[in-house]
């Protein structure tokens, strides 16, 4: 396996075959959840006003799934000839401990 240096090209490749499909899920998925949030609290008249930072928190949370699904997604994609390959290496050094 041969390793590369990573150019801007690549990385922006890499980086929008993310971005379109972490937004393509993540929108569609937010706007369900808020839309039947929305209907709920409405059929019940529970003001949801009081509570903009748990209802934000649950748009964090669906966008962190998706962000983290469509990179699992695109570690399993070809691009033109290459791939993004998880490699263990034997030095035992992280990026976290340096």
């Amino acid at each position: 396996m041969e390793e590369i240096t990573v150019t801007w090209k690549l990385a922006i490749k890499v980086w929008w075959s993310w971005f379109w499909r972490m937004f393509i899920w993540a929108i569609p998925a937010a706007l369900c959840v808020g839309f039947f949030i929305g209907m709920v609290s409405a059929m019940v008249g529970f003001s949801l006003s009081e509570y903009g930072l748990q209802l934000n928190l649950i748009g964090v949370l669906i966008g962190m799934f998706f962000g983290i699904y469509a990179m699992k997604t695109i570690l399993n994609i070809r691009f033109n000839g290459y791939r993004i390959a998880l490699i263990k290496t034997d030095d035992g050094v992280t990026a976290i401990d340096a």
